[in-house]
């Protein structure tokens, strides 16, 4: 809801400044569980009404980075930080950004099968794989499983591809290596990093950085990722941005849920959200949007 008391609805492809439909949550070559590229319409306004075009957007939970990956290609930011405690998501966006040559040599060279599966499951569970082979890995696993889930995720179609869809059915070679050669393009604008996200938050400047936060669910987190926060964590970074004082611009996305509303609701401006989302199934996810008071928020529709 805005602060009439509306819902905010968020869905599918968002509107770039001259009206032409941009199919911005293709920006990332991941697939993500809640993945929040279906955002940057919403951010890009928000960036409108507060005057923040000239500020970096940063991801402290970065995941996918579809947001911000959309907002850097829509020309509506000169920089993003994408940060992910992840080793695996850290390691594939540092590979994506830094060797991307090396990553793309690597796309094009394995097949995509369950043999190559198999063996791309074994590198991600080991110990001691470069940071390439890991960050090739969690990608390849990604694009390969049910739902993009790389944590005890199961392969598209099962390891005897008697399901309906197969293992390749989200693994477009050409169109993956497209996504990734537009990170290439744009490596000078995109740092990575693996920090803890409150840590992460600190490096900044929030003089000239709009932060998206989209950390796991408060309730369903330890299904979805590999490091969960523990309650304690989420109270320290309603701590953090409570901390930054009512001139820092930041937007948070979080499930709908009591623990979540009582850590901000009385400080911040919490809005309901319809938001389209996809982690085992196709369904309307209810979700909370969650920002400092003085920010300005679009009107609904």
């Amino acid at each position: 809801m805005d602060r009439s008391g509306n819902r905010l609805n968020i869905a599918g492809p968002s509107q770039s400044h001259n009206g032409t439909m941009v199919r911005m949550r293709f920006a990332s070559p991941l697939r993500y569980p809640g993945g929040k590229a279906s955002m940057t319409g919403v951010l890009s306004e928000i960036r409108d009404l507060n005057g923040l075009g000239d500020y970096a957007v940063a991801e402290p939970f970065a995941g996918g980075a579809g947001a911000s990956l959309s907002l850097l290609y829509r020309g509506e930011t000169p920089k993003i930080h994408i940060n992910d405690l992840d080793p695996a998501i850290h390691a594939f966006w540092h590979s994506a950004v830094h060797d991307s040559e090396e990553l793309l040599s690597l796309l094009d060279e394995h097949p995509v099968s369950v043999e190559e599966w198999t063996r791309q499951r074994d590198i991600y569970r080991a110990v001691g794989p470069s940071r390439l082979e890991l960050g090739f890995a969690a990608f390849y696993l990604n694009r390969c499983n049910r739902s993009g889930i790389i944590k005890n995720g199961g392969v598209i179609g099962g390891l005897d591809q008697s399901g309906r869809w197969k293992i390749s059915a989200r693994f477009n070679k050409r169109t993956l290596r497209e996504r990734l050669e537009c990170i290439a393009e744009h490596r000078e604008e995109i740092c990575v990093t693996g920090l803890d996200a409150i840590e992460f938050i600190g490096t900044l400047d929030q003089v000239s950085t709009m932060f998206f936060v989209d950390p796991p669910y408060y309730g369903k987190g330890s299904r979805l990722y590999l490091n969960v926060p523990l309650p304690e964590y989420h109270e320290r970074l309603a701590a953090k941005l409570r901390g930054m004082g009512d001139a820092a611009a930041w937007v948070l996305t979080y499930d709908d849920c009591p623990e979540v509303r009582e850590l901000y609701e009385e400080w911040a401006n919490v809005q309901s959200l319809s938001l389209r989302y996809t982690a085992s199934e196709r369904r309307q996810g209810e979700e909370l949007l969650i920002t400092p008071k003085p920010l300005g928020m679009p009107a609904c529709p």
